[in-house]
C-alpha cells in the first residue's frame, strides 16, 4: 500500500521508502525491476500550426443586376420638399372649397329641378242648356258637367303629392304646388255654381273636406319656405284626415240627385 505522498509503501510490517532523492526516477519498489534501464528519448517538439486564411466564397448573384444607388452615394433629402409638399395640399384644399363656394349652387340648379309656379285651374266646361227645368236636371247637370270633369283633374295631382310628400324634396314641392291649384279651382267652381237644395248638404259636405285640404297642402307649401320636416309631416297628417272620406261624399251627391231631388218641372 502506497503512502499518500507516493514515497514509501507498506511492506506488510514498516513503511519502506520507494527510492532516494537522487535514485528517484530509476530504482523501482521491486528489487528485481532495478536492472532494468530503459533510455527514454527526447520527444520531438511538434511544431506550430500554420494559420490558413480561407479564401471568402464569392457572392452569387440571381437574377439582373442591381441598378439600385448605393445608400451612400444618394444625394440626401432636403426637408424642404416636405414643406413644399404640405403648403401645396392646403392650397388645393383651399382652391376647391372656393370652386365650391362659387360654383356649388349653379351646380345643384343645374341637377334640381326648380319648383314650378302654381297652375291655374282648368275652368269646368259649360253645362249645356236643361231641356227640363226641374231640381233633379239642375243637380245631374252639376254633377256631370262640374263636379265629375274638375275632379278628374283633382285626384291625380291629389294621388301624386300623397305619395312623393315624405320628405322636403323639390318633387314633393312641385306637387304640393300643383295639388293645391288643382283644390282650389274646384273649391271656386262650386261657389259660383247655383246648387239645388235637394244636394246642399253632401255638396257643403264636400266642399268642407275641400276647405280642409286646402288648409293642409297650403302648410306642406309653407314647410318649404321654413325648411322643417316635422311642419311638413303635420301637413300631411291633416291632409290624410281631411280627404278620407272625399270619394264616397262625392258620390253621395250623385245619389241624392236620383233619391231626394224632384224630376218636375218648375218655372217657365
Amino acid at each position: 500500500m502506497m503512502s499518500p505522498d507516493g514515497k514509501y509503501f507498506w511492506d506488510g510490517q514498516k513503511w519502506v521508502a520507494v527510492a532516494s532523492a537522487s535514485d528517484a526516477g530509476h530504482r523501482s519498489v521491486f528489487p528485481s525491476w532495478n536492472e532494468i534501464h530503459v533510455t527514454v528519448a527526447d520527444q520531438p517538439v511538434a511544431p506550430l500550426p500554420v494559420a490558413v486564411q480561407a479564401r471568402p466564397a464569392p457572392a452569387i448573384q440571381y437574377g439582373p443586376p442591381s441598378t439600385d444607388v448605393p445608400l451612400w452615394e444618394r444625394a440626401p433629402k432636403s426637408k424642404m420638399s416636405y414643406g413644399m409638399y404640405v403648403a401645396g395640399g392646403l392650397l388645393a384644399v383651399l382652391v376647391l372649397f372656393g370652386l365650391i363656394s362659387a360654383w356649388g349652387p349653379l351646380i345643384a340648379s343645374y341637377f334640381v329641378a326648380a319648383p314650378e309656379p302654381p297652375r291655374a285651374a282648368t275652368p269646368s266646361p259649360t253645362p249645356p242648356p236643361l231641356s227640363v227645368r226641374s231640381d233633379y236636371a239642375r243637380a245631374d247637370g252639376f254633377f256631370t258637367y262640374q263636379v265629375t270633369p274638375a275632379m278628374s283633374k283633382v285626384w291625380p295631382a291629389l294621388q301624386l303629392f300623397n305619395e312623393t310628400c315624405v320628405n322636403i324634396t323639390s318633387s314633393c314641392q312641385n306637387a304640393a304646388v300643383a295639388a293645391l291649384a288643382q283644390v282650389k279651382g274646384v273649391e271656386s267652381m262650386i261657389d259660383h255654381a247655383q246648387i239645388p237644395s235637394c244636394i246642399a248638404t253632401q255638396v257643403a259636405r264636400v266642399r268642407g273636406e275641400l276647405t280642409g285640404m286646402d288648409a293642409a297642402i297650403t302648410l306642406a307649401v309653407k314647410a318649404f319656405a321654413d325648411n322643417k320636416k316635422t311642419e311638413l309631416s303635420t301637413a300631411v297628417s291633416r291632409y290624410k284626415t281631411a280627404s278620407k272620406t272625399l270619394g264616397a261624399d262625392i258620390a253621395a251627391i250623385s245619389k241624392a240627385a236620383t233619391a231626394r231631388c224632384d224630376t218636375q218641372a218648375t218655372g217657365p
